[in-house]
């Protein structure tokens, strides 16, 4: 009996070495893309500059804020692309080479701020509202409520 008690209790202990050694491996693997070289916020085939973003997840709700200076209101676009995806569109007063924003290698003009955003918790996208005020876009989405078993 104690022989099987600790036969068990080992194979236990290996299934917590097995998850911890998960866990750091997961987290390394989150870091290196926190500090890996990210890909360029701008795309001159399409004309485009990708925004900052932050999203903020509230117990009932998903606010996006998108910094989007220089864009004429009355053309900013918020539109569900998929289940989970939402995608801003919004034409810029004037257009902008990459030369201004110190990038000397790349030729062109960027036209339109672009950005899709991959939404962290399931959202209701009919109930989504925004509002732009002073160069900053909010977009609010109510969480769905999860059924209780």
């Amino acid at each position: 009996m104690a022989e099987a008690a600790r036969r068990r209790r080992r194979s236990l202990m290996e299934m917590l070495w097995e998850y911890a050694e998960e866990v750091e491996r997961a987290a390394e693997e989150f870091f290196e893309s926190l500090l890996a070289p990210g890909r360029p916020s701008w795309d001159v085939r399409n004309r485009c500059l990708e925004p900052l973003t932050h999203i903020s997840v509230a117990p009932d709700e998903v606010v996006i804020t998108m910094d989007l200076p220089f864009v004429k209101p009355e053309t900013i676009r918020v539109r569900p692309v998929e289940e989970g995806i939402i995608e801003v569109v919004a034409e810029m007063k004037k257009a902008l080479r990459p030369r201004d924003l110190g990038v000397v290698h790349v030729e062109g003009e960027l036209r339109e701020m672009r950005c899709r955003t991959r939404l962290p918790v399931p959202v209701e996208m009919k109930a989504m509202r925004f509002v732009f005020r002073k160069g900053i876009l909010e977009v609010r989405l109510p969480r769905k409520r999860q059924a209780r078993a």
